[in-house]
């Protein structure tokens, strides 16, 4: 026998029989010993007596709840976790295809949560760098017309002065007029760069941190400018540019006065040089006029101002001075601006905000699609789960321990996809920019983006194993040892979530063809002018000073049909304008109409038709007072006889056709022609339809050098130009439609394990049809009415919905396509397709397994 000393204490032993259940004391007992001994090896009899009295006191009330700080509790749970994490390692393994579907479909879906989550951060990051950003206020303009309340940024030159020294509230205002593609000339060099005009008090408001310099001391005087870090090394190559003379727009000997630091990409205000706006206003005299609108007035507010009392005051302030009832102002804060600058009819109705809500739905959908076909391929391989989960039960695992392993295996799935998902979308982040015009980064240091994605990853491995774990765990180990699969109550509700994932499918794709047909409906629009053969170049101010000769001797060259002259590019055109009168407008009554110059021979170099009177002729020098309307100007004025009415103060000598130009989507805006040769900004001309309009064009290069030599001829066709509009949205719409595949392709692997587990639950009963006779066409069609319930369900459920709601989101659209049943039955008839093939496949590996292997054990 052993010495005494060398046994636990006999007192600890007394104890714990007095004291323990007698349910469980000799396990207890004999438990203790097994330790007792271990202990003694590693650390000493002292120690392992010690340890053994502590531990009794733990096993006993009051000390019971203690428990936990067990050191053997703590090594038992380690190695029991420890265990599940290898069993979940070995069941990934082991199962390879249903592993292969489960993380493909997570990778995919995480991989388009993380991009949606890039895109949606850098859209709440706009403006977000201003120090100010709560105070800083545009303002902005309602202005009531005949079709309702349109909203516009543009604002009275004189405004700016007024809110400085008339409104105690405003602490800061200024003014912003953009250029874009001015002359700049540095020792010699020309280049064409854009900016802005700004009052000093735009960098007060704003925080656009200098890195040399002073830029509000340099926007009060008349004869610097200040340009930003990029432009710096453009124009100057390195060299440090303080106290450098920039020559601007042929006219104005700037110096070098301060270097901004870049401007953010998600920046509202952008620009590469700032030029004092007080060389604007010295060259515009309509920026004294209460009743012109085309710059931009920035506020910074004091934090006490009462902004719809202050509102209520600039209104007040603006039909006062410019005797017009129909408008009113009101002050917008910077940080709703970029999400929410959408207004309709005087009133906010969203603006980009909307389309980061439908991504934000979008990522969570992809990723409910993905967790559904993570549960259904789960519950497909119940019946080999079972029991392994009986033997646990019986070998004393808790339920609680067999879901920790089910969950434990979740999260080993989801994380082994977050981290190829992360690897994906380093890979697909350049091209995604290219293809959206988008500038996201995936920034590893950033802790917002980093918690945004573990965050992402834990609910989706939760969400993915909680199903499954909490359905494969309540097998009652008697029944599933003895080859009795438990009834599953869940097979309706797997059911129901394959039905989910197609709703979302069959959703998303009819919402692809509805969305391609309306912008191919858009491209075939008939645009109202002859595109094709129309060339389009840009000139300087040089080339416009001598337009007419420019015109004369292009008109030489034989291949040249016609040319004309305008103030606007064709497809973007001008601006537009208030406070026209008319035969017959009623007091109150307003219409904004956009305003363009043109030149002689406008509407026949352009295609345009004339269907009242005729186009700007030399032949009648009153011409220079006319102008000519679109057909939805005279339809919105109720002109009955427009020839030679007045409107604006200028007879109509003529009333085109309209013709699409801003906004294809859009409905035709009035227009006001006038016939002023001396602002043209592009010439436009007619060419011969031949494989000689590189050699005209050459030519034309030649004549333009000879005016202006040092400016870079440009030149673009109209059609390819109105095209190069359509690819940014195609660009979009592809990106949608990549989405919506990989949503489609999940469902699919949904339907894949569903499919999976009915034919392996049927596949007993399909073996005892076939040696009662059944034919395999009946196997296939008995299989098959499990297999496309789901998508028949889905199908009835969504083509009608989407159908009312393709109408109510087409309503908002002016040139709307009409809704056919083909969008909405191709849609269906891909999806069902689809489903047949999977079906076709689960159910032909059903029918001609041999009923022989199946029945054996039977």
């Amino acid at each position: 026998m052993a010495p005494e000393h060398n046994k636990p204490p006999r007192w600890a032993q007394t104890l714990l029989r007095k004291f323990a259940s007698t349910d469980s004391l000799e396990e207890v007992e004999g438990d203790l010993l097994e330790f007792f001994i271990q202990w003694k090896a590693t650390y000493g009899i002292r120690k392992a007596r010690r340890r053994y009295v502590w531990t009794v006191f733990t096993l006993l009330r009051p000390f019971g709840k203690r428990k936990r700080h067990d050191h053997s509790s703590k090594t038992a749970t380690y190695f029991m976790l420890r265990s599940y994490f290898k069993m979940s390692w070995r069941t990934l393994l082991k199962n390879k295809v249903s592993s292969l579907i489960n993380i493909s479909g997570l990778t995919l879906g995480l991989t388009t949560s993380i991009l949606i989550l890039l895109v949606v951060l850098n859209e709440f990051k706009y403006d977000q760098f201003h120090n100010n950003l709560p105070a800083i206020h545009l303002l902005m303009k309602h202005q009531k017309t005949n079709e309702g309340i349109s909203t516009g940024w543009s604002t009275a030159g004189p405004m700016a002065e007024a809110l400085r020294t008339e409104f105690p509230e405003v602490k800061y205002a200024a003014r912003v007029a953009q250029f874009d593609e001015q002359q700049v000339v540095v020792n010699n060099k020309i280049s064409y760069e854009s900016g802005i005009y700004a009052d000093p008090d735009l960098f007060k408001i704003m925080t656009f941190p200098s890195l040399t310099g002073d830029v509000v001391s340099v926007l009060e005087s008349h004869s610097a400018i200040a340009i930003t870090r990029e432009m710096a090394k453009k124009l100057f190559a390195g060299e440090d540019p303080i106290g450098k003379t920039i020559v601007f727009n042929r006219h104005h000997s700037l110096t070098v006065g301060a270097v901004i630091e870049n401007i953010p990409d998600h920046s509202t205000v952008k620009f590469g040089m700032v030029i004092p706006f007080a060389l604007f206003e010295n060259e515009n005299d309509w920026l004294k006029k209460w009743d012109d609108n085309r710059i931009m007035t920035w506020m910074q507010l004091q934090p006490s101002a009462d902004v719809p009392s202050f509102n209520h005051k600039i209104t007040e302030l603006l039909q006062t001075r410019s005797n017009d009832k129909t408008v009113s102002q009101f002050a917008y804060p910077l940080e709703r601006l970029y999400l929410y600058g959408s207004f309709s009819n005087g009133h906010p109705d969203g603006g980009r905000i909307t389309a980061v809500r439908m991504l934000i739905g979008f990522g969570v959908f992809m990723l409910l699609v993905a967790c559904i076909n993570f549960m259904n391929m789960a519950t497909a391989q119940s019946e080999h789960r079972a029991r392994e989960v009986g033997v646990r039960k019986v070998l004393g695992a808790s339920r609680k321990w067999i879901i920790y392993q089910f969950l434990n295996e979740s999260f080993m799935m989801t994380f082994l996809s977050l981290f190829t998902a992360l690897a994906l979308t380093v890979l697909i982040i350049p091209s995604f920019n290219t293809l959206t015009h988008s500038n996201i980064h995936f920034d590893f240091t950033s802790l917002p983006i980093g918690l945004w994605t573990l965050g992402i990853g834990i609910v989706t491995a939760l969400l993915a194993g909680s199903y499954p774990s909490l359905f494969l765990s309540r097998f009652v180990p008697a029944r599933v040892l003895k080859g009795r699969m438990v009834n599953g109550k869940g097979g309706g509700l797997r059911r129901a979530l394959v039905t989910f994932q197609f709703v979302i499918s069959v959703f998303f794709l009819i919402g692809t063809i509805v969305m391609y047909a309306q912008f191919d409906h858009v491209r075939n629009r008939p645009m109202g002018y002859e595109q094709s053969n129309l060339v389009a170049i840009h000139l300087d101010s040089t080339l416009a000073a001598k337009f007419s000769y420019l015109k004369t001797e292009v008109l030489k060259i034989p291949n040249v049909r016609s040319a004309t002259g305008a103030s606007n590019n064709v497809l973007y055109s001008g601006g537009a304008v208030t406070g026209m009168d008319w035969p017959g407008k009623r007091p109150g009554e307003e219409l904004s109409v956009v305003v363009a110059d043109v030149e002689y021979d406008w509407s026949k170099t352009m295609g345009i038709s004339i269907v009242q009177g005729r186009d700007f002729d030399p032949a009648f020098a009153s011409d220079v007072t006319g102008c000519i309307l679109n057909e939805s100007a005279v339809a919105q004025m109720g002109l009955q006889n427009p020839i030679g009415s007045m409107v604006g103060g200028h007879p109509v000598i003529g009333v085109a056709r309209n013709f699409v130009y801003n906004n294809p989507f859009g409905k035709i805006a009035p227009m006001a022609v006038y016939l002023n040769p001396t602002r043209m900004t592009h010439l436009y001309l007619r060419i011969q339809n031949n494989n000689q309009w590189r050699h005209t064009l050459d030519r034309i290069e030649k004549i333009a050098k000879q005016v202006s030599p040092d400016f870079p001829f440009s030149f673009s066709f109209t059609k390819e130009e109105y095209e190069h509009h359509f690819h940014e949205i195609s660009d979009t719409s592809l990106m949608i439609s990549i989405f919506g595949g990989m949503t489609i392709f999940i469902s699919c692997l949904g339907l894949f394990g569903l499919s999976g587990f009915v034919a392996e639950r049927r596949s007993k009963e399909m073996s005892i049809r076939k040696v009662f006779g059944a034919s395999m066409l009946r196997v296939l069609v008995s299989l098959s009415q499990d297999f496309l319930r789901p998508v028949l369900i889905a199908l009835l459920m969504v083509i009608p919905a989407s159908f009312f709601i393709a109408q109510w989101a087409l309503s908002n659209v002016s040139y709307a396509v009409p809704l056919s049943w083909w969008m909405f039955a191709s849609g269906g008839v891909m999806i069902l397709v689809i489903s047949i093939v999977i079906v076709l496949y689960h159910g032909w590996r059903t029918a001609q397994e041999s009923p022989a292997v199946r029945l054996k054990n039977e």
